[in-house]
């Protein structure tokens, strides 16, 4: 199963991920060449 973000970004792979997030190669679905991009994924602040 593919990962699909916001309902738009397929995820290609992990790029990195640390303290703030998690950083992927993506692919926007809703391009008609569905070009690559890079999707940072910030992770909440709990308090």
């Amino acid at each position: 199963m593919q990962t699909l973000l916001n309902n738009r970004y397929r995820v290609i792979r992990t790029l990195g991920g640390g303290g703030f997030g998690e950083t992927f190669l993506a692919e926007d679905t809703q391009m008609p060449s569905n070009r690559r991009c890079v999707i940072k994924q910030l992770r909440p602040i709990l308090m």
